[in-house]
């Protein structure tokens, strides 16, 4: 037993050395490149940008995660969802990537949840003095049912020539850097080859000097008046929408407070043009076009220009969709406006309301299966303030039974209120006041 021993040891004393003396099989890293992750698929939810099994960032549709370097080794980057019905992420793609030192990476997702694209953007890294008078620019497609495109990028005013395109592009393609001379340009895209047939123009947007863009051309979604967008991501994840001039922002009203009484809505300091026509409490209007900038609202008796009840200045952003409530703060009539997600998340029904319900400060949200009481259960929300927009919650596909409650306390204001949630629905609603003090009324918006 003793030589046996000793033969043993021998053996791996010899195995020890032969390893120390050979070249080790481990791959050794010489430097660094960049990546990053764009997701282009307008009915995601938040998708996880994974390298390896290490999250880098959770990126929205039309954003983008920000830059991370890494060693230049071969990596496999993962893409994840997390789906309400399921416990764990669900892993929708995977891509296996040599990283290059010096190289910046950019992995756009594209197409479906179900059947996603991933194509992969690279470039050099490039850096600046400071002193440049020029940018580092390139047009990246990930439209999917746009089709081909011809871009143009000229000064305001110069229509688009064929043959001046700096791009023309394929989804999932992206053109050559190119160095621009700063300055103040708009943005066109055309069918390819038919300069006239403009899908999508830009205002006037100065874009800086010695930077690196990426101007990526995207479908829109629910929260925008065109069907086209487009954003700008320099190599710091700066995210500039530009906004198609063609299709004006919008407003919803909602007549939200018993202490106005029926209305009539202009939107010019003259009381000229009246956009809205004997609005009376509860009542929610669809959306209408606005100018962008400040518009003057004023809120008069019906017919009445002499009684006006309301003036306020509302904010508008080009491309962009809000409402807009008349309700009440510490005895004063007031408007308030706010931006709503509308976006549809195939994965998930969302829900949102204003409390406006004057008699009751504080309430909790109760979201329960149809037909359930909810002695039982415990509030999807606390303490909801009166003035303000309740947070978005999160559905899957069913029937539920809404109830509204004194905050702390089962007392019921409203409900039962019956939802059939579809996957996809974003649902509206505001809470009102009620002649009987002790009650509310819990309203949701009709579709838009």
């Amino acid at each position: 037993m003793k030589r046996l021993s000793q033969l043993v040891v021998t053996v791996i004393v010899a195995l020890v050395a032969g390893a120390c003396g050979s070249d080790s099989q481990l791959p050794v890293a010489s430097g660094k490149g960049n990546v990053r992750m764009i997701n282009a698929i307008s009915s995601s939810p938040s998708i996880g940008f994974l390298i390896e099994e290490r999250t880098i960032d959770g990126v929205e549709y039309k954003s983008n995660s920000g830059r991370v370097r890494w060693d230049d080794l071969e990596y496999t980057f993962n893409f994840e969802i997390s789906r309400p019905s399921l416990g764990d992420p669900e892993r929708i793609a995977s891509r296996l990537l040599k990283v290059t030192r010096d190289i910046e990476y950019t992995f756009v997702l594209r197409g479906t949840l179900d059947s996603p694209a991933v194509d992969v953007w690279d470039i050099p890294e490039r850096e600046f003095s400071g002193s440049e008078t020029i940018f580092e620019l390139r047009v990246g497609h990930a439209a999917d049912a746009l089709g081909d495109v011809d871009v143009y990028i000229d000064a305001d005013g110069v229509a688009p020539v064929l043959g001046q395109q700096v791009a023309t592009l394929s989804p999932g393609e992206v053109s050559s850097p190119a160095d621009i001379e700063t300055a103040e340009y708009v943005v066109t895209i055309t069918a390819p080859g038919q300069p006239g047939d403009i899908v999508f123009q830009s205002e006037p947007t100065d874009f800086a000097a010695s930077q690196s863009i990426l101007i990526t051309v995207f479908e829109g979604d629910e929260n925008d008046t065109a069907p086209v967008n487009v954003r700008v991501f320099n190599e710091l994840a700066l995210n500039l929408p530009l906004a198609d001039t063609r299709f004006p922002p919008t407003a919803r009203f909602v007549h939200a407070t018993p202490d106005l009484g029926t209305s009539d809505i202009y939107d010019d300091a003259a009381l000229q043009n009246r956009i809205v026509a004997n609005l009376a409490f509860g009542d929610i209007t669809g959306d209408i076009a606005m100018s962008v900038g400040e518009i003057p609202i004023t809120a008069t008796a019906p017919g009445n220009i002499g009684a006006i009840q309301l003036e306020d200045l509302l904010t508008t952003t080009a491309g962009t969709r809000l409402n807009y409530y008349l309700t009440a703060r510490s005895g004063e009539l007031v408007g308030l406006q706010g931006s709503i997600d509308r976006r549809s998340i195939e994965t998930v029904a969302r829900m949102t309301f204003f409390h406006s319900a004057a008699n009751h400060s504080f309430v909790d949200l109760y979201v329960v299966d149809a037909g359930t009481t909810i002695e039982e259960q415990l509030p999807r929300q606390v303490i909801l303030p009166y003035g303000f927009q309740s947070p978005a919650i999160a559905l899957n596909a069913g029937s539920y039974d809404i109830y509204l409650t004194v905050s702390g306390e089962k007392t019921v204001l409203d409900g039962p209120i019956r939802l059939d949630a579809a996957l996809g629905d974003v649902v509206e609603a505001v809470l009102l006041d009620r002649v009987d003090p002790s009650l509310a009324e819990f309203k949701l918006f009709p579709p838009p």
